[in-house]
């Protein structure tokens, strides 16, 4: 007898699909309450063959951007292309509440930048060593620059400020890095291949 599959489970296996494949598949779109192996890869197989065959755009991103936000309790009417994401995501908790919501649309958000008058000051200081050193000391030159490259690092993993500022202008910025990433690896994903993956996370029994 076929395995059963629960939502729960789809949500999983739909995760992983996604990032391999880079794809946007919705668990949304899988209504029933469970599926049989059987049943559920012949179903993920197809849509990740239409998924691949198809492009990413604005709309697209938007569409998904939206709804992970509204799985977060967001209100529909404060989410519009205009939205202010500094409003949409208080600085408090933003960088856990941007995971999350990067786990519910399915889609990496690489949005977060750390401070830009900051980043900027060390950068500076790192190169300023370079002279520094060659002309005076190298030792304490370069305990400096090990320094700078310290905080810049610190900074880029506490990053909390948006690289944008609408849910607009983000939709558009991921819609054209995925669609660039597509059109890299549609080459590299054969139907055999799209089978296997399915394959290896769906088992029968």
């Amino acid at each position: 007898m076929s395995k059963e599959y629960t939502k729960h489970q789809i949500e999983g296996i739909i995760s992983e699909l996604n990032k391999k494949f880079n794809i946007a598949l919705l668990a949304e779109e899988f209504k029933n309450s469970d599926y049989s192996a059987s049943s559920l890869r012949d179903i993920l197989v197809q849509r990740i063959g239409d998924e691949l065959s198809g492009e990413w755009t604005t709309e697209k991103a938007y569409v998904i951007l939206k709804d992970a936000l509204l799985k977060l309790g967001l209100q529909s009417d404060m989410v519009h292309m205009e939205s202010s994401l500094d409003q949409l995501i208080p600085r408090q908790g933003r960088r856990a509440r941007v995971k999350q919501w990067s786990i519910e649309a399915g889609i990496e958000l690489d949005i977060l930048k750390p401070n830009r008058v900051l980043y900027g000051i060390l950068i500076f200081l790192f190169f300023v060593c370079i002279p520094l050193g060659i002309g005076m000391d190298w030792f304490f030159s370069g305990v400096c620059m090990l320094v700078c490259l310290t905080l810049i690092f610190i900074l880029g993993k506490t990053a909390n400020n948006f690289n944008v500022k609408t849910l607009g202008q983000m939709a558009e910025s991921i819609a054209w890095k995925n669609y660039l990433q597509q059109q890299k690896e549609k080459s590299n994903h054969t139907p055999d291949g799209v089978e296997a993956a399915v394959n290896a996370l769906v088992k029968l029994d």
